[in-house]
This record gives structure tokens, sequence and C-alpha cells, in this order.
């Protein structure tokens, strides 16, 4: 038979007429306890699902951001046959800065929308405002001389690189108007800070399309 402290000290009162003042005190002691240990829990409970909403959404994200890169990549061009004032224009390029102490690139290629509206000149960079760092995309038709739209994909981020891998080592710029080709593989990371800790992602991708 299980002892019940409530029920021992509800019996006693019966008996008795009332309770003494120490058995309310030791009741009012034991319900504190164990509201505190709910409260408790349920405050733990709230901040570790915020913390995983903020962290699902930046991983989110990232890996969108990535995977949109990524097609890009792979549906980059150097020359169009069809169009011949985008012969001149068409480039793919890397190049590697530093801000604040920051690793981060730029990535400047003409590709084939995947999302079906023909050939984009496409640009990748960070922007810097009050110590922030935000990665932004600009994309524009490449016969159009204008700026295009730029566009925020991150803010926060801590880094973003892109490397090219040339001579099976990566490396941290390339300008295929001194290559005259596209890279053979490149690797784009976008590094992003977590209650303290520093998430790294990676994709890698192979432009499939070079007309001559």
């Amino acid at each position: 038979m299980k002892f019940n402290i409530m029920h021992f000290f509800y019996i006693r009162g019966m008996r008795r007429g009332g309770f003494t003042l120490i058995e309310v005190l030791v009741s009012l002691t034991l319900l504190t306890i164990v509201l505190g240990a709910v409260y408790s829990s349920f405050f733990s409970v709230q901040r570790a699902v915020e913390r995983f909403d903020n962290v699902s959404l930046r991983y989110h994200e990232a890996r969108t951001t990535l995977d949109i890169i990524r097609r890009e990549i792979e549906a980059a061009i150097l020359k169009n046959p069809k169009q011949e004032d985008i012969i001149d224009r068409a480039s793919f390029e890397v190049l590697d800065r530093d801000i604040y102490g920051k690793t981060v690139s730029s990535m400047d290629l003409t590709a084939f929308s995947f999302r079906g509206t023909g050939i984009s000149a496409v640009s990748y960079f960070v922007r810097e405002n009050n110590k922030v760092l935000t990665l932004m995309k600009n994309e524009k038709p490449p016969i159009i001389k204008s700026k295009g739209y730029a566009v925020d994909l991150i803010e926060g981020i801590e880094s973003f690189t892109v490397e090219v891998l040339f001579n099976n080592k990566w490396v941290k710029t390339w300008n295929a108007a001194d290559t005259r080709k596209l890279p053979e593989a490149v690797k784009v990371t976008i590094e992003f800070e977590d209650n303290g800790r520093f998430i790294t992602l990676s994709e890698y991708a192979s432009p499939r399309m070079e007309f001559k």
C-alpha cells in the first residue's frame, strides 16, 4: 500500500477537526517544491524549443541558399553561340577578401536560370553593416546594363567561402577570362554561429555546360 502524505493529513484533519500549523506549512513547502520543479521543467522545454526553432531556421536558410548556388554553378556558361552579345559578357569569377578578419568570397557567373527565366548574370557577395555580415545575391539579364536587384539571403553569418579545384588544390580565386574555361569543381561554404558554436555547411558543384 502506497503512502500518500496528503491523504494522511486529510485523515488526521478529519479526526481532529482541522490541520495544525506545522502540517499546513509542510504542505505548502511540498507544494512549492513541486510547482517549482514543474515551472523549471516548463521553461527549460520552452527555451529548448525556441533554440531548436532558431537553429532550424538558420539550417534551412543555409541549406536552401547552398542548393540554389549549386544549381546555378552547374548551369554556368562561358559562351552562348545563339546570343553573340552575351559571349563577351559571360563570366565565372571568384575573388577572396577579408572583412574584420572574417573570410568572405564574392562570385560572379553567367548561368541558365533553374527557374526557367533564361540566362542571368548572378553575383554573390557579403555586405557588412555594424559588423554584421549578410550574404547577398544580385541577379539581372546579362544583356541589360543595369544594377539588377539585390536580395538578402542570410544575415549574421560568420563567413562565406567559395573555393575552386585547380591542380588538385582548392584555391580561392578564379577568373574564367584568364583560364578560358570553367572550373572542374566548386566548393561553397557558409559558416554561422549557434549559441557559441560555429556551424559549417558546405556544398559541392561542377559546371555541366561550356560553349566553345
